[in-house]
């Protein structure tokens, strides 16, 4: 049987549709009556930027490449993959072709305007109560698939690019996006998980301020399932069992001014390590 035929979409002009440029090109587009978002993976890189950055993040993070349609395949997988387990991500438009756009280069995603999470946790007119009660009910799903990317050794569930930017308020639920690259160890897991928690935590710090921050890792040290995983992160910020990991790491920590910043990754670990341990 053959592939169903695609919808082809004719945009006379991007330009003027031009919702964001972060790394990508991100359009507001009309589709079947509605608005979707066209999100180009090619164009805001050379070429050269393209290789290194993929050098790098392959022969150095462990991390996939960096090329646009390598990008985007990942994406999409990605998005599957969580969807299928029950995490809330964009839905997408797999059968269009947009014309005079590199195939495979692009995607057509719902238009979802939520609120994201760094919004809402800077927002001073929220109460703290409804920050901590906004931060309860995020800790389960975090913490869920926390447990699945370790018990299954996929570092696909570890969210890359995790913090509270790339979390939002949708559909009476919390959506997560932004997954472009991935991890690709299967036995590092764990250590991405920990890199991912002390991100999201130095996220959330750098938002609400010190005092509001106290408070809400309190919490998460109370009601975060599985405290040897908190407490790794402290593992892994200073006694990273590979020898030039922790060498890389003492270095920074000693000799780079953003290594002392109050909500370096660093400092995120010794305050879990603090809360983990109050008598």
């Amino acid at each position: 049987m053959g592939q169903p035929e695609r919808e082809v979409l004719r945009f006379s002009e991007l330009d003027p549709e031009l919702l964001l440029k972060n790394g990508n090109y991100l359009y507001k587009v009309p589709f079947r009556g509605q608005t979707a978002v066209l999100k180009v993976y090619y164009g805001s890189r050379s070429t050269w930027q393209y290789v290194t950055k993929t050098l790098g993040n392959v022969l150095v993070c462990n991390q996939t490449s960096f090329m646009p349609r390598a990008r985007n395949r990942v994406e999409h997988e990605v998005m599957d993959l969580w969807r299928s387990r029950g995490f809330l991500v964009f839905d997408t438009y797999d059968d269009v072709v947009i014309e005079d756009l590199p195939e495979g280069g692009y995607r057509l995603f719902e238009y979802a305007p939520g609120l994201k999470f760094v919004d809402y946790f800077a927002d001073a007119t929220v109460s703290l109560d409804d920050k901590i009660a906004t931060w309860r009910r995020f800790l389960p799903i975090w913490a869920r698939r926390h447990q699945i990317a370790i018990e299954e050794r996929d570092p696909r569930f570890v969210h890359e690019n995790g913090d509270l930017k790339h979390v939002m308020f949708w559909k009476d639920d919390l959506l997560f996006f932004d997954f472009e690259m991935v991890f690709r160890s299967r036995s590092r897991v764990r250590e991405f998980v920990a890199r991912e928690i002390l991100a999201y935590l130095k996220s959330l710090g750098k938002t609400v301020g010190d005092e509001a921050w106290d408070v809400l890792v309190a919490e998460t040290v109370e009601l975060y399932p599985d405290k040897a995983l908190l407490e790794y992160t402290h593992d892994f910020a200073f006694k990273n069992p590979n020898p030039f990991l922790r060498a890389g790491r003492w270095i920074d920590r000693t000799f780079k001014s953003r290594a002392k910043k109050p909500f370096s990754k660093y400092n995120v670990a010794r305050k879990l390590d603090k809360y983990l341990h109050v008598a």
